[in-house]
Order: C-alpha cells, then sequence, then structure tokens
C-alpha cells in the first residue's frame, strides 16, 4: 500500500493508523502505529504488498480483536 496513513472507523469511532518506517528497507512486514483521538493504543503489522481494501478489512479485524477482548475482561 503506497498510502502512509490511513482513518477507518470502527463502531463509530475513528482510528488513525500511520506507517512506521523500518530501519531495514527491504522488511517483510511493516509496522503501522494505531490511535484514536491522538492516543496511542498498539501496533499493527501488515505486509506493505497488501491493496487498500485488504488493508482496511485487516485493520477493522485488528480493531475488533483488540478492543472486543477489552470491553470482555
Amino acid at each position: 500500500m503506497r498510502t502512509r496513513s490511513r482513518s477507518l472507523t470502527w463502531r463509530g469511532q475513528t482510528f488513525r493508523f500511520q506507517y512506521l518506517p523500518s530501519s531495514r528497507p527491504t522488511a517483510e512486514t511493516a509496522l503501522w502505529a494505531v490511535s484514536r483521538s491522538g492516543e496511542f493504543i498498539g501496533t499493527m503489522a501488515c505486509s506493505p504488498e497488501v491493496t487498500t481494501k485488504d488493508f482496511d478489512t485487516r485493520g477493522l479485524h485488528w480493531l475488533g480483536e483488540l478492543l472486543g477482548n477489552l470491553k470482555t475482561r
């Protein structure tokens, strides 16, 4: 994915995904910092070759796993 930042809405809340540059330019997996309302909540790993649509699907799944699990604890 060429974009270096992306916003996704999950359950009415907006989350920002910001690409984190790697010190290894040939890294197979890119890391993305994820924040909500300016607060860092975690990092998501994702292949740099993924399409925008697949990134969105992966990001929403990641949010569901992280935040869905927090609500049940």
